[in-house]
């Protein structure tokens, strides 16, 4: 072996060098490389156990995130209906205080029709008795003493009653 190695020009601390090399690689293949794989496994596991607890919490939060927007949904469903039903009662109210206040102001008029009915009645009325006694006061003056109370009487009645007649 020494002619080999003086042969390719080699001395006999880079031969020691390359045999404690490979020893120190068989030690390492041996000892420390399934340590290092194993290591290398476990953190490979970790990672894809992460990744996917990830994956999970995001379909979690993407199930989440739909329930809310679906209930988002619902709630304004809810709040547009319960806007139109205070718009419709609105209306609804409106529209019976306005019923109301023509009621009570069509029953204000009739009540007043009638006061006026009444009143014009009983004007009339004394209208009727004023030209009866002033009718009396004018015949007693111009007939004097040739008609008596109970003629005047008849012929103012008679003159009350053509007198009614007429268009006022």
């Amino acid at each position: 072996m020494n002619a080999i190695i003086e042969a390719l020009g080699l001395n006999a601390t880079l031969v020691a060098q390359v045999f404690n090399f490979i020893i120190l690689l068989i030690f390492l293949r041996i000892v420390v490389y399934p340590h290092i794989v194993r290591i290398l496994e476990q953190r490979q596991e970790y990672i894809a156990s992460n990744v996917a607890a990830a994956e999970e919490e995001r379909k979690q939060a993407e199930a989440l995130r739909r329930q809310y927007l679906d209930e988002l949904q619902k709630a304004k469903g809810e709040a547009e209906e319960i806007i139109q039903k205070a718009t419709k009662a609105g209306e609804d109210q409106a529209r019976e205080i306005i019923e109301a206040a023509k009621a009570e102001a069509n029953r204000i008029k009739e009540a007043a029709m009638q006061d006026i009915a009444r009143e014009k009645e009983k004007a009339v009325a004394e209208l009727r008795d004023q030209v009866a006694t002033l009718s009396i006061l004018v015949a007693s003056k111009v007939v004097s003493e040739k008609i008596t109370a109970d003629i005047q009487r008849g012929m103012i009645d008679e003159f009350i009653k053509q007198a009614g007649d007429l268009p006022c």
